[in-house]
C-alpha cells in the first residue's frame, strides 16, 4: 500500500537525524508498509523536547500485557517482552493470554490490561468506528510502536492437490483461534472471493494433527515467515505453501484497504523454489491512554535501547525500528511521543498525542 509523501519524507528525515539510534539489530529484514493514515479528529498536542524527571511513585505495581494464545506468535513474543520489561523497568509485567489481536485491543481499551499487541489495521478500525468485529468506537488506547509484520501463510499436505485459495471451495480449512488476525483476515478473503468452505478454529498444533489425519485440508497462520506451525507440519509431511492471486488481492483491498502485498522470498521454506505473493499487516504495541506518561516513556526507551538483547531472544524484534513509528495509524501515547521527539523524529500530525 502506498504511503503518503509526508510519511516517506518523515521517515527519511528521521533516519538521517537519528542515525544509528534507529537501527534494530545488525541485519534488518524487509519492512512491510503501513496501513491507512491515522485518523485524529482531535487537536494534536505537541510534545516538548526537554527532559522530564520520571516520578516512579505514580507507577502501578503491576501491568498486564494482552498478548494472544500461548502458542501464537504474539503469545510467544509477549512471553519474551514481559519479563524483559520487568527487568528493565523494575516493575512486574505479565503476559496475558487472549483469543487474538482484536481481543487484545478491547482488553486495553476496557482497562482489563494496560498493554497489548494489536494490528495497525485493527487499531485504525476501532479508532474510526469502522470495525466489523466490535460495535464500539474505541478511544481509550494509545499507540507506542510498530513491531513486526503479520504475514499470511496457507499450507496444505502435498497430497491434497490444493495450490491456491480458489481451490479451497468446499474444503475444510483451519483459521486458527476465532477472533485472531488469521481468522479475521482469512474470513475477509473468503468473503470477497465468494469461496465457501468449512471453517475450523483449532490451535495450530491441533490443526496440524487433523491435517495429518486427513480431517482438515488446509491451515492458515499469520505471523513471521517461516511460521513455526508450517515448519512443524512440514517436518513430517510433504507440504505446499501457497499465496494469493492478484485477482483476489484486488478484491480484498477494494473492500479492506489495510492489507499490504507481501512477497515471501524463495528459500524461506527449505522446499520453496519460487516467491510466494501473499498479504501482511503490522503488529503494534499499545497502552491504555491513562497509563502514566513517565512509565510509557521509560518503557519505549528501554525497548529501543535493548534491541540487541531482544533480537537474540526472538526474531520479531529484528523488525523494530524507531523511524517506522510514522506507520502507526492512531495517536501515540504522550510518553512514547516524548521519546521519539528526544531522538529527533518528526511525527506526522495525525499520530501526535492528543492528551
Amino acid at each position: 500500500m502506498k504511503k503518503k509523501n509526508k510519511r516517506i519524507l518523515a521517515l527519511a528525515l528521521s533516519l538521517v537525524m537519528a542515525g544509528a539510534l534507529f537501527a534494530g539489530c545488525s541485519e534488518t529484514p524487509p519492512k512491510t508498509s503501513g496501513t491507512p493514515p491515522a485518523t485524529n479528529s482531535e487537536a494534536p498536542t505537541d510534545t516538548p523536547n526537554e527532559a522530564l524527571e520520571t516520578d516512579r511513585s505514580k507507577w502501578p505495581a503491576y501491568l498486564g500485557l494482552a498478548a494472544g494464545g500461548a502458542s501464537s506468535q504474539t503469545g510467544i513474543v509477549g512471553a519474551v517482552l514481559a519479563p524483559a520489561l520487568t527487568e528493565y523497568l523494575d516493575i512486574s509485567i505479565s503476559s496475558e493470554t487472549s483469543s487474538g489481536m482484536t481481543a487484545n485491543l478491547l482488553m486495553v481499551d476496557e482497562g482489563t490490561c494496560e498493554l497489548g499487541f494489536t494490528g495497525t489495521d485493527f487499531a485504525y478500525e476501532a479508532w474510526t468506528g469502522t470495525a466489523t468485529w466490535t460495535d464500539k468506537t474505541c478511544r481509550n488506547f494509545r499507540s507506542i510502536m510498530p513491531l513486526f509484520p503479520f504475514i499470511q501463510q496457507h499450507y496444505t499436505p502435498a497430497a491434497s492437490g490444493i495450490s491456491s485459495v480458489e481451490e479451497l471451495e468446499g474444503k475444510t480449512v483451519n483459521l486458527s483461534t476465532a477472533g485472531s488476525s488469521t481468522d479475521t483476515w482469512m474470513r475477509r478473503l473468503l468473503e470477497v472471493s465468494g469461496i465457501n468452505c468449512n471453517i475450523t478454529n483449532l490451535s495450530p498444533s491441533d490443526a496440524n494433527q487433523q491435517m495429518s489425519d486427513s480431517l482438515v485440508s488446509c491451515a492458515v497462520c499469520n505471523g513471521l515467515a517461516p511460521h513455526s506451525a508450517v515448519s512443524e507440519f512440514a517436518a513430517t509431511n510433504d507440504t505446499v505453501v501457497f499465496g494469493i492471486s492478484d485477482a483476489i488481492y484486488d478484491k480484498l483491498i477494494a473492500q479492506y484497504p489495510y492489507a499490504d502485498r507481501y512477497t515471501i522470498p524463495a528459500g524461506t521454506f527449505e522446499w520453496q523454489t519460487e516467491d510466494i505473493q501473499t498479504i501482511s499487516t503490522s503488529c503494534m504495541l499499545i497502552a491504555g491512554k491513562d497509563l502514566e506518561e513517565g512509565l510509557v516513556y521509560e518503557m519505549t526507551k528501554a525497548i529501543y535501547e535493548n534491541l540487541e538483547e531482544l533480537c537474540g531472544q526472538h526474531a520479531a524484534f529484528t523488525y523494530v525500528e524507531a523511524g517506522l513509528v510514522v506507520n502507526c495509524t492512531t495517536p501515540l501515547h504522550a510518553g512514547a511521543a516524548r521519546y521519539y521527539s528526544e531522538i529527533g523524529i518528526e511525527l506526522p500530525d495525525d499520530i501526535k498525542p492528543i492528551d
